[in-house]
């Protein structure tokens, strides 16, 4: 018997072991953003609101880029903001605003210098100006929020939507950890359909002591985010840890397989089968993309939202175009599988001007020459301009100079 107890003891023990190791692994990893997730309140610092609140929190639409700022992105490429709030447009500012654009970090041109964004690209094509009032991560709703704030002071005859096709998942979050774990600060306004019609859920956090009472505002922020219960319940880690990893095993296996991406290409591996791993094995990201414009739900949100886009156009007088900008692993997916959000193209284009950037960049035959790292470089930008520029010259549209409210 006593040889009994040893064997129990020493299981019991090899357990626990592995239950802080396990703990602390977790832990570790939770600290690079997008891989895992923890079932707690996040403790948010001072500290940490300083740089939040500095980078440009805003009340209403959540996160925003400050009018009369130049910082760098990713410490290389350096960017300035006008005191309109519009990423400034070298070499055209004196010429009337022919064209606003709002969106998300595609319109805004992440990991491109000023004179390199698709913007700029548009304005020597079209001899205007083209206001560029894009921010990271927004969703077509946000966007929306932001084109009514700032239309009234920087209107012109064209206003560009420019989004990447997970708009479809943003447009269905509250709070961002929930869908991209680690992202505590991002919550925002979203839409939801109330007898039929669109109603506006505003931002359940407006103030810096909203951050510090995030348990009290949690349970209203979960009726309303739709990542809550499909994606994070299911994916975030939690006591006992051992048992808790075992059931994500997936989730663990993207640390690897995102190390392999990084790494291959950096050897002159093809990335697109690394790419193509990290899809199967993320809930998130393309294949996520894929899947929600399959579901009838969550594409009706985003055509309506297409239509008030639309609607607002006809009611302060400006020609809408919607622009798609599909990010490098949509484009790997749509080679393997074809174009997947080709029946929303069709539908849109039935309310308004489309341009959908997919085909003209999977038919350059080099995906990967389109991009700085995650976003358009200056190629895949001159692209997209040129796209846009072809597709306004069809259209009827009056001539900027003519107009006295610039």
């Amino acid at each position: 018997m006593p040889d009994v107890w040893f064997y129990v003891v020493l299981a019991l023990a090899v357990v626990g072991l592995g239950e802080v190791v396990t703990r602390v692994g977790l832990r570790l990893l939770a600290k690079q953003d997008g891989l895992i997730a923890f079932d707690e309140v996040p403790a948010i610092t001072p500290a940490m609101l300083d740089r939040f609140f500095d980078h440009g929190f805003d009340p209403e639409l959540g996160w925003i880029r400050k009018p009369n700022t130049r910082k760098k992105d990713m410490g290389r490429f350096e960017y300035t903001i006008d005191a309109r709030g519009s990423r400034l447009n070298p070499g055209h500012e004196h010429l009337p605003a022919g064209v606003v654009t709002v969106g998300d970090s595609y319109t805004f041109c992440r990991e491109v210098e000023d004179t390199d964004t698709w913007q700029w690209g548009l304005a020597e094509r079209l001899n205007t100006n083209v206001l560029n009032f894009g921010v990271g991560n927004y969703g077509f709703d946000q966007a929306l929020l932001r084109l009514e704030r700032e239309y009234p002071n920087a209107p012109a005859p064209v206003v560009v939507m420019g989004v990447v096709p997970s708009t479809i998942a943003r447009i269905l979050s509250v709070w961002k950890h929930y869908n991209e774990y680690g992202n505590y600060f991002a919550f925002k306004p979203r839409y939801v359909f109330e007898h039929d019609a669109l109603r506006l859920v505003p931002t359940p956090v407006t103030s810096r002591d909203d951050f510090f009472r995030l348990a009290e505002i949690l349970p209203g922020v979960q009726a309303h985010d739709e990542f809550y219960r499909s994606r994070f319940l299911r994916e975030a880690f939690r006591a006992p840890y051992l048992l808790s990893a075992m059931k994500n095993w997936r989730r663990l296996a993207l640390v690897p397989a995102k190390a392999a991406r990084r790494t291959g290409p950096r050897l002159g591996l093809d990335e697109a089968p690394f790419a193509a791993l990290v899809t199967a094995l993320d809930s998130g990201g393309a294949g996520q993309t894929a899947r929600l414009f399959a579901e009838p739900g969550p594409t009706a949100l985003l055509e309506a939202l297409v239509e008030k886009f639309a609607a607002m156009g006809r009611d302060l007088g400006f020609q809408p175009v919607l622009l798609l900008m599909p990010m490098k692993d949509d484009l790997y997916l749509m080679q393997r599988r074809g174009h997947y959000y080709q029946t929303f193209v069709d539908r849109a284009a039935r309310r308004l001007p489309v341009v959908d950037a997919a085909d003209a960049l999977l038919a350059s035959g080099n995906v990967r020459a389109l991009f700085r790292e995650w976003h358009y470089n200056p190629a895949g930008n001159a692209l997209v301009a040129q796209l846009l520029a072809d597709r306004l010259s069809t259209l009827n549209l009056r001539d900027p100079y003519d107009r006295k409210d610039v």
